[in-house]
C-alpha cells in the first residue's frame, strides 16, 4: 500500500512539475515572439524612414528609381501629384506580416515636397 502511494505521489508531482514547466514555456515563448517582432517592426521604421529622409527636395523620378514604378499616382487641382507604394519590396528594408504604404507628395516642378509612411494591417 505504502509503495502504490509513493508512486502516486511521485507522479502527482511529476504532472505539476510538466505543468509549471508547459506553461513557463509558453509564456517564455510569446513574449520572445512579441519581442522580435517589436524589434523587426523598430528596424523596419528605422529603414524606411531613412530612405524617407532623403527624398524631400529631390525630383520624383528619383523616388521611382528607390522605390520602383509607383502603385497609383493621384493627380490634385493645384497640379500637384500624390505618389503611391504598396507592398514595397526592397531589400534595404525588412519585411513584416504588414502592409507597407509610402506616399509622397509631389509638387506641380516634379520635386518631392512631403514624404509619409504607414504600415497597416497586423505586424
Amino acid at each position: 500500500m505504502e509503495l502504490e502511494s509513493i508512486f502516486s505521489y511521485s507522479a502527482m508531482l511529476w504532472e505539476v512539475i510538466l505543468l509549471i514547466l508547459s506553461v513557463t514555456l509558453l509564456c517564455c515563448y510569446s513574449i520572445l515572439r512579441e519581442f522580435l517582432s517589436n524589434r523587426r517592426t523598430q528596424r523596419r521604421a528605422n529603414a524606411i524612414g531613412s530612405e524617407l529622409s532623403q527624398l524631400p527636395g529631390k525630383m520624383a523620378w528619383e523616388a521611382e528609381q528607390v522605390f520602383g514604378p509607383p502603385t497609383e499616382i493621384v493627380e490634385g487641382t493645384s497640379g500637384r501629384h500624390l505618389y503611391i507604394w504598396k507592398s514595397l519590396d526592397l531589400p534595404r528594408i525588412p519585411h513584416g506580416n504588414s502592409l507597407l504604404v509610402v506616399t509622397l507628395t509631389i509638387n506641380a516642378d516634379g520635386s518631392v515636397a512631403e514624404t509619409h509612411w504607414q504600415q497597416r494591417g497586423r505586424d
